[in-house]
């Protein structure tokens, strides 16, 4: 079973802007989830939720160093709170490049979780990275654009 998703992509925008877009309500909003919550600091719950899916992902605040890292650990069954079922670690790093941000997302601990989801979510999340990485894209380079 694989254990591990990555995802790299640069966007052309300054360091700071890409960690608000990661880590700020208004910013996670733009390309994420439209319904969250998030106590940005060690040990702190947030909440991600899709309303077109009526799916909500319940998380744990794992690292915050900013502008260069951010990571929580998230429930693989979005019926369970992350302290009580199978979670797998979302970290994101940033590193400046020019006028550019590298932004690498590595989900890991799918080998972990139960088989009867671990695939489902492998599948899932492997797509959802893809598609949301270039969410991320889109709306930093929009904003880029207007400023």
């Amino acid at each position: 079973m694989q254990d591990t998703i990555e995802r790299s992509v640069a966007i052309p925008a300054a360091i700071e802007a890409v960690w608000e877009a990661l880590t700020t309500l208004e910013g996670i909003r733009s390309w994420f989830g439209d319904e969250v919550e998030i106590d940005l600091k060690p040990g702190g719950e947030a909440v991600f939720g899709w309303s077109e899916y009526a799916s909500s992902s319940h998380a744990i605040v794992q690292e915050v160093q900013r502008p260069t890292l951010f990571s929580y650990r998230w429930v693989a069954d979005n019926s369970q709170r992350v302290d009580e079922g199978p979670s797998t670690l979302v970290e994101f790093t940033l590193m400046s490049d020019g006028e550019s941000t590298i932004v690498t997302v590595v989900e890991s601990g799918f080998a972990s979780l139960p088989a009867e989801i671990a695939e489902r979510n492998l599948a899932e999340n492997t797509a959802g990275w893809k598609a949301e990485m270039q969410d991320l894209v889109d709306y930093l380079t929009a904003a880029s654009a207007k400023a």
